[in-house]
């Protein structure tokens, strides 16, 4: 996010604010507590860190998209779902659609754009029926969830379904209050692609046991990629940033101690994410890509890199943008188990006048049967903890990566996550980092420096 792009950012945010704060002064005083309890506890989110060149950091599973919506002209049923990319659900919806007389019309964006967006649009009553929350927003959407901005899915069913969900997953979708203004669509747990070819190339293993006994921890994985890919190409990472992100993720703080104090600065997991990711920048490990842009989807299709951090969903985004490399990519654990990239939240804003039927298309395309045929169609892993030790899901693997057992790599991935609170300063907290990592792989600060300049920033804008 670019300074222009959060000053306008934080004006919305303001705004939106005064209305929660009206819309919350009005509920106490009418006694409109819901009595709920408080979700504290938040899992880790997905954003941050990805070294564009314009000094952005979105690292969210979706590229910065076009606005693309689905003709539903002259149709007389029409569900407006807004959101930031691919969710693998999109079949499924068209089908419940289908099947009950709705044409289903869909808005993308891109990611930060999107949830910007639907801030605005929550103020002003002009909504869409269904809208994507990422993990990344979840704790920036809570105030108006409880402001009443978005329909309370507690009251129309969503309390029954709750012990079917991982429970911190769901709590990502439950206001302050209690309010239960979103349900989970998928887990970013994740695995480590990487191009078998390019392993083979290089004299080493390529099998998925095989290159998971390379290293046992972060610093051992740099020095095999240094040893055998060295700072030429390919190179060994598609970006330094993409890795602090998922090393910042492993641990049970980030940026917040559970109290919702600020430990950014203090906090020794930040430090030394931070810190593996600048020595990746400072040893010319990285290719420097955007995640997302075309370059990085370029770099994806011709092997300009060898390996790829990967939560689940990464799957089906190689094999779109990357469809030639059938067979060359294959996927392994991580170096360290633990870890999260991604997963949003369905939500249905109140000012929608067609509330019964977006959530029963909710239910439709979040119950166990879909998101388990989503998984093995797009690679998103499901939020029903019960497909976890089936054997249908353990035994999920895929031909384009080299049939490597998925379902028993991110399955495990998933169980070994360590839940993180999560405050509403996640994002520029996040994009201050991404920048000065971003400035190291330019060649313009060497780690420390650059960690000075991002606390620096940190605590000019958030304190």
């Amino acid at each position: 996010m670019t300074r222009s792009t959060k000053g306008r950012f934080w004006i919305v945010l303001l705004v939106l604010s005064m209305i929660v704060a009206a819309c919350s002064g009005a509920a106490e005083e009418a006694g409109g507590d819901n009595g709920g309890t408080s979700a504290t506890t938040e899992a880790p989110d997905a954003g941050g860190g990805d070294g564009n060149g314009d000094g952005t950091t979105d690292t969210t599973q979706a590229p910065e998209a076009t606005t693309t919506t689905a003709q539903c002209a002259g149709e007389d049923n029409v569900l407006e779902v807004w959101g930031f990319g691919a969710t693998g659900l999109e079949p499924g919806m068209d089908e419940w659609g289908a099947a009950n007389g709705y044409c289903i019309e869909t808005k993308i964006i891109g990611y930060d754009d999107h949830h910007q967006g639907l801030l605005t649009a929550l103020a002003a009553g002009e909504v869409p029926d269904v809208a994507v929350v990422e993990v990344g927003y979840s704790s920036l959407f809570k105030g108006s969830a409880d402001a009443g901005f978005f329909t309370n899915l507690g009251d129309i069913g969503a309390n029954d379904l709750e012990a079917e969900f991982v429970d911190w997953r769901w709590a990502q979708g439950v206001s302050n209050t209690g309010v239960v203004f979103g349900i989970p669509t998928d887990v970013g747990g994740m695995g480590l692609a990487y191009r078998a070819d390019l392993f083979e190339a290089a004299g080493l293993p390529s099998d998925p046991a095989g290159v998971a006994a390379l290293w046992s921890t972060w610093e051992e994985f740099l020095d095999v990629g240094e040893e055998f890919f060295g700072a030429g190409d390919p190179h060994f990472l598609d970006d330094a940033g993409v890795l602090y992100q998922v090393i910042a993720t492993q641990a049970e703080q980030r940026y917040y101690a559970d109290d919702g104090s600020l430990i950014y600065d203090t906090n020794p997991n930040v430090r030394f994410a931070f810190d593996i990711a600048t020595d990746a920048a400072e040893r010319g490990l990285s290719a420097n890509f955007a995640a997302f842009s075309p370059e990085w989807n370029t770099a994806m299709d011709t092997g300009e890199y060898a390996v790829q951090l990967a939560p689940s969903w990464m799957m089906g985004y190689i094999q779109s943008v990357a469809p030639n490399t059938e067979g060359l990519w294959s996927v392994t654990t991580l170096p360290v188990p633990g870890g999260n990239w991604g997963g949003s939240q369905l939500t249905i804003p109140a000012a929608s006048d067609q509330v019964d039927a977006a959530w029963e298309m909710i239910q439709f395309v979040l119950s166990s049967d879909n998101q388990f045929a989503v998984f093995q169609n797009n690679g998103n892993f499901p939020t029903i903890e019960a497909l976890y030790d089936t054997p249908e899901l353990l035994g999920t693997t895929n031909p384009f990566f080299s049939d490597a057992p998925l379902g028993e790599i991110y399955a495990e991935s998933v169980k070994n996550l360590s839940p993180i609170y999560e405050g509403i300063d996640e994002r520029p907290i996040l994009d201050a980092f991404g920048r000065a990592i971003d400035r190291v792989e330019n060649g313009e600060l060497t780690g420390e420096e650059a960690w000075e300049e991002a606390l620096a920033e940190i605590q000019l804008d958030v304190g």
